[in-house]
């Protein structure tokens, strides 16, 4: 092969390289759209419950509080029927002290309420204060007992990290349902949001 033919073959590889190299624009989907509600802090978690269809619930909210035993949030019992699907969700609240959660049974079956947020801040700037949250689903573990609380959502504060020089909320993407995740031991304050079968 002569000296020509290579220079002829190269620049043909590299025309079809930058060609290979275009952007096109999508259409956007309904996943594209999450990430941007989850930077504006609503989250959902969905549940397969297709085998428990019928089956009475009662939605639970617990509350830990570092160094307290942790306490049940709600104040009464609310009894609902779970059918195929079960959501369970947050959204933010007209204060930043606040958050909203919600329980979706299907068909318009829905119960929720607030969480009352705690701040969080760099010890040697106490003044400067902020609430900020983040969540992770619980690990599944069957049996599923009677009677029983099973866990499936975390709702948590970040912490304030000094060797980082800010506040974190990283680690674990599941949590494991005695609460032995590594992650956990670092929250200040979290809420478990789940159900117990009746």
């Amino acid at each position: 092969m002569n000296k020509k033919s290579i220079i002829t073959v190269l620049l043909a590889l590299a025309t079809l390289t930058a060609l290979g190299q275009e952007i096109k624009m999508n259409e956007p989907s309904i996943s594209d759209y999450l990430p941007l509600l989850n930077a504006k802090g609503y989250m959902a978690y969905s549940f397969n419950t297709k085998k428990l269809k019928g089956t009475e619930v009662e939605p639970v909210v617990m509350e830990y509080v570092k160094g307290k035993e942790p306490k049940e949030v709600l104040g009464f019992n609310v009894v609902m029927s779970l059918d195929k699907k079960l959501i369970i969700g947050f959204r933010p609240s007209d204060n930043d002290s606040t958050a909203n959660y919600l329980f979706h049974f299907g068909e318009n079956r829905c119960f929720g309420g607030r969480l009352k947020l705690n701040p969080i801040f760099d010890p040697e700037k106490p003044e400067d204060k902020w609430y900020m949250y983040d969540s992770r689903p619980f690990e599944l573990v069957p049996p599923f007992e009677k009677g029983k609380f099973i866990p499936l959502v975390l709702y948590g504060s970040y912490w304030y990290d000094p060797k980082a020089g800010g506040c974190r909320f990283c680690g674990d993407s599941t949590i494991k349902p005695d609460l032995s995740s590594d992650i956990v031991k670092y929250i200040p304050h979290y809420y478990v949001l789940g159900i117990k079968i009746k």
